[in-house]
């Protein structure tokens, strides 16, 4: 069990810097290009390349999250029966996978939006 307890925890840490990472990469990146893309009025934009690329930041924001959210899901399942048997290490994977787990439904399943 302590085995299992520290993948979910290994699990647990990956999925925090790939949130890490959606938090302050990805979403910026992706609220600058729905700015631009909420103030082109030009029938030129909406052809565009820039256009595309607007487009496909802003849905690998969402794609993203969605890995983080499943990834905090795997970093919970794995660490919470090892937590249940009492080992403390596994008390940290059930803690990242949860916190992971809410912020990729918040960014990918646009739950708060």
């Amino acid at each position: 069990m302590k085995i299992l307890g520290i993948i979910g925890t290994i699990v647990g840490a990956i999925a925090g810097i790939l949130g890490g990472y959606l938090q302050f990469v990805l979403v910026p990146a992706a609220d600058i290009a729905e700015s631009r893309w909420r103030m082109a009025t030009s029938d030129a934009y909406f052809g565009s390349l820039e256009h595309q690329l607007d487009m496909s930041t802003m849905s690998a924001a969402t794609d993203f999250g969605v890995i983080v959210m499943g990834a905090g899901l795997l970093a919970f399942l794995l660490s919470i029966v090892p937590a249940i048997k009492k080992q403390k290490i596994a008390w940290i994977g059930v803690g990242l996978g949860v916190i992971m787990f809410f912020l990729g439904a918040a960014h990918g399943t646009h739950m708060f939006s």
